[in-house]
């Protein structure tokens, strides 16, 4: 594969503004944000009361002191109406920006120069350049996945990439979606909001969810799980010769009375098939084959993940 830079229209910003922006977020989201590194970006998770993963977040701070959040667009009404009844006296707002601000995804194969050096060891690294925020995200599958996205200050709509990358080929969002399921790491839509809790998307693996943290809405639940050891449930990544989508439910061959689990994020695959990242229950891998859509659905298999999964999985 080449290197590819690849506009991103579904996801979105919301930014948080003003000098207790900070204090609104500590209070909602599962990651802890006020000890938090200078050139850095979070992910964190917002749940519902009952523990439940609302939407997933990329978290980093702007020039002026706010805080950009990315999130999936569709979910960006609805989780800026809910943080906004939570401000209350606070010194803060939480809003759309101004301006559209397109975001684009670069994909370059592990073994390639790397066209932001400044980026090319570690991920969550955050590099400001003049009109342009490049994020750089954990690989995947030999590939390094970085996010650029264009700044406030812009008042035109020509993208400012440095002169290494104004070159660089367009791609598929196929393409930057399927790289993502192989990192691992899921993102919560409208399909699939308040459906888990953080450990069914491996959110306390890959450092979603601080534990020392104060409270936040759900904190009770989400805590019990980890340390009542009621984790029985956990993403996976699975393969398939059918399309698949989110919300889609997995059934195991030897039980179609109840599916056990469902497609969080899914993209279709180089050789024709698709991959997907979904929630299972672990129990069901030990019975019978995993079926799409059905107990006499079509056939899944599941593959590997970066990262390895506790004991109990």
């Amino acid at each position: 594969m080449t290197t590819t830079l690849t506009e991103l229209p579904d996801v979105a910003l919301l930014l948080a503004r003003g000098p207790q922006a900070v204090d609104l977020l500590q209070a909602q989201f599962t990651q802890e944000l006020r000890d938090w590194p200078d050139g850095s970006a979070r992910m964190a998770a917002m749940c519902t009361p009952q523990g439940r993963v609302l939407s997933d977040f990329l978290l980093w701070r702007e020039s002026d002191g706010s805080i950009a959040m990315l999130l999936q667009r569709e979910l960006q009404q609805p989780v800026a109406k809910r943080l906004r009844m939570f401000i209350l006296r606070l010194r803060c707002t939480v809003e759309e920006p101004a301006a559209p601000r397109r975001v684009h995804g670069l994909l370059e194969p592990a073994g390639s120069p790397a066209l932001l050096p400044e980026l090319a060891t570690e991920p969550w690294q955050v590099l400001t350049r003049p009109g342009l925020t490049c994020l750089r995200l954990p690989d995947a599958a030999g590939l390094r996945r970085t996010l650029l996205v264009e700044s406030g200050e812009r008042a035109d709509s020509a993208a400012p990439w440095p002169a290494a990358l104004a070159g660089s080929p367009a791609g598929r969002v196929q393409d930057w979606l399927l790289a993502g399921v192989r990192s691992g790491i899921a993102h919560v839509g409208s399909a699939t909001s308040e459906r888990f809790v953080p450990q069914m998307l491996n959110y306390d693996l890959l450092g979603l969810v601080d534990f020392q943290k104060g409270c936040y809405p759900g904190q009770e639940v989400v805590a019990r799980t980890q340390y009542r050891g009621h984790v029985k449930r956990r993403l996976f990544r699975v393969l398939g010769a059918v399309p698949m989508a989110a919300g889609d439910e997995i059934y195991a061959s030897a039980d179609a009375s109840q599916p056990c689990g469902m497609v969080v994020n899914s993209a279709p695959a180089e050789d024709g098939g698709w991959e997907a990242l979904a929630e299972l229950r672990m129990q069901a891998l030990e019975q019978g084959e995993l079926r799409l859509r059905g107990a006499d659905g079509a056939p899944l298999r599941v593959g590997t993940l970066p990262y390895a999964l506790p004991a109990e999985a």
